[in-house]
């Protein structure tokens, strides 16, 4: 395999794309933290914060998903845990 057909291969899993985009967004939230001095501003580096931590714990449940038991209920926090992202950015 070319190195071309390799990073398409890997960047058509959905899961990868959500580790590069926790990266990105942990890089984020580091430059704001140190950049943002004021205290209103820093909430936005706040959020970035919480946001990357959320995706993290979606990651990391997503180990569960194989279990029998686990499995659907992990399903349906990821379902919940996006509908109150859009809850959250909407307002």
């Amino acid at each position: 395999m070319n190195t071309r057909l390799k990073i398409k291969n890997y960047f058509s899993d959905t899961w990868n794309r959500l580790d590069q985009m926790m990266y990105f967004m942990l890089v984020v939230a580091i430059i704001l933290r140190y950049v943002l001095t004021d205290d209103y501003e820093f909430e936005w580096a706040r959020n970035v914060y919480a946001i990357n931590l959320v995706m993290y714990y979606l990651r990391i449940l997503q180990f569960y998903f194989v279990e029998k038991r686990l499995g659907p209920k992990v399903i349906m926090i990821r379902r919940m845990v996006l509908l109150l992202l859009c809850t959250i950015l909407h307002k």
